[in-house]
């Protein structure tokens, strides 16, 4: 397929690093679209995807993946380097005949494997931004690899040693009592994920490669998600400052001319918020600012979301 489909618009997105290329459909209810979906279908009643993958499965999330890290000291991160465009697919056909065919054999044959990611795709190489098969079809073709490189950390002899993936985000903890041997085995976990990558034609960004010491820190971000630890070991994940000022000021800045679609979002970010931090959230306010909620009649930022929906009486 290529980008001149008639189905298909492309355009651009300045992230803070890169620009991203968007393949969209022109609508919902395009010929396309409406076979992506069917496709989706299709998989997503035959493939299961590995435990240790977080994002594009019902029912986990980027706060799954933290969490799962909570409760150890030493985090490696590592990012695959443009993961969605470097997907190769002969053997992403190959893991699709795999994985479907798994539980009950013959249900798909490799031709249709091929013409699936012929479908799904753009060019000889890559899975587009944009697709609704993309999601499910990466998680295919790293379910082998996250297996696998879990299986090669174990043997490290690591303690209590979590590894866990975020599409392209991979995120591995563990505690230890010595800070040289910490120091001394993520080159060796570096040195791991970079080879077994590389059978996938996938590479690390080196640039984007982080290790921290909670012991020392006391502070660790795991995709977003802030895990602090305090003098007594407890252990919580906050969102961060930026997140819940955003929320206070997509709320009051535009307060009495909200689109619908403006308080989906509002309320989908404070769902967000409530799912990492649970409660207490508005204590980062000032009181300049919570005064300003009450003088719109409410008693806290809450109530007043919680409002927006509702008729004023």
């Amino acid at each position: 397929m290529t980008a001149q489909h008639p189905d298909l618009v492309v355009f651009y997105i300045q992230t803070k690093k890169k620009v991203r290329k968007i393949t969209a459909y022109r609508s919902d209810d395009c010929d396309l679209k409406l076979y992506h979906d069917k496709i989706n279908v299709f998989l997503k009643e035959r493939f299961t995807p590995s435990i240790f993958s977080k994002a594009y499965v019902q029912g986990r999330s980027i706060y799954h993946n933290a969490v799962s890290h909570l409760y150890n000291d030493y985090f490696i991160m590592l990012d695959i380097k443009d993961f969605f465009p470097s997907i190769c697919h002969k053997q992403l056909a190959d893991k699709i005949f795999h994985e479907i065919n798994l539980k009950n054999p013959d249900q798909i044959s490799r031709k249709e494997c091929s013409d699936i990611v012929d479908s799904c795709s753009i060019g000889s190489r890559g899975l587009p931004l944009g697709f609704v098969t993309s999601p499910i079809l990466s998680n295919i073709y790293l379910k082998e690899f996250d297996k696998i490189f879990y299986g090669k950390l174990r043997k490290l002899k690591l303690k209590n040693v979590i590894m866990t993936r975020y599409a392209d985000d991979i995120t591995i903890s563990f505690k230890t009592e010595s800070t040289d041997r910490h120091l001394a085995v993520v080159d060796e976990i570096i040195l791991l994920a970079s080879s077994l990558l590389s059978r996938y034609g996938l590479r690390l960004n080196k640039d984007k490669t982080r290790s921290f010491n909670l012991n020392i820190s006391n502070h660790v971000k795991v995709t977003g998600i802030n895990i602090t630890k305090d003098a007594d070991n407890y252990r919580r994940m906050t969102v961060g400052r930026s997140l819940k000022t955003k929320l206070y000021q997509d709320v009051i800045s535009n307060y009495g001319k909200l689109s619908q679609d403006q308080i989906s979002k509002i309320k989908g970010l404070q769902a967000f918020i409530l799912s990492v931090e649970k409660t207490g959230y508005e204590t980062c306010y000032s009181e300049a600012m919570l005064s300003h909620v009450r003088e719109l009649g409410f008693s806290s930022l809450t109530e007043l979301i919680n409002s927006l929906d509702k008729p004023s009486s």
